[in-house]
């Protein structure tokens, strides 16, 4: 190597720890993907969507114009849209406190075929 370029790299024990580092941070952008922490309603809205139309899909019905609107009430993240299903607008209502994890988000449907 040429002698003014060793200076840009690190000491070979920094060099070795690189791909561990690596693997320790993607690792931890995995789990943090697998437990999102909700802290606006807005954020509340895709989650909601997808909640509810993985209901109407583990039955094999189509789920069409999905609009939602959203609010803050205290600490409680709300979001109350609507999804066209078999000719009909159902009501989906979903509530989370704000700054929890989505595992502990509520979703009803107002559809009695559920």
């Amino acid at each position: 190597m040429h002698p003014y370029l060793s200076h840009c790299l690190p000491p070979p024990h920094m060099r070795t720890m690189s791909p561990l580092l690596a693997l320790v941070a993607l690792s931890a952008t995995v789990f943090a993907h697998d437990h999102l922490v909700i802290a606006q309603a807005s954020e509340l809205v895709p989650w909601c969507k997808a909640e509810a139309e993985a209901r109407y899909v583990a039955k094999d019905l189509a789920t069409y114009q999905w609009t939602a609107s959203y609010r803050q009430d205290g600490n409680m993240l709300i979001v109350d849209g609507k999804l066209r299903v078999h000719g009909d607008d159902v009501a989906v209502h979903c509530r989370i406190a704000s700054g929890a994890r989505e595992d502990y988000a509520v979703v009803e449907i107002e559809d009695a075929t559920l």
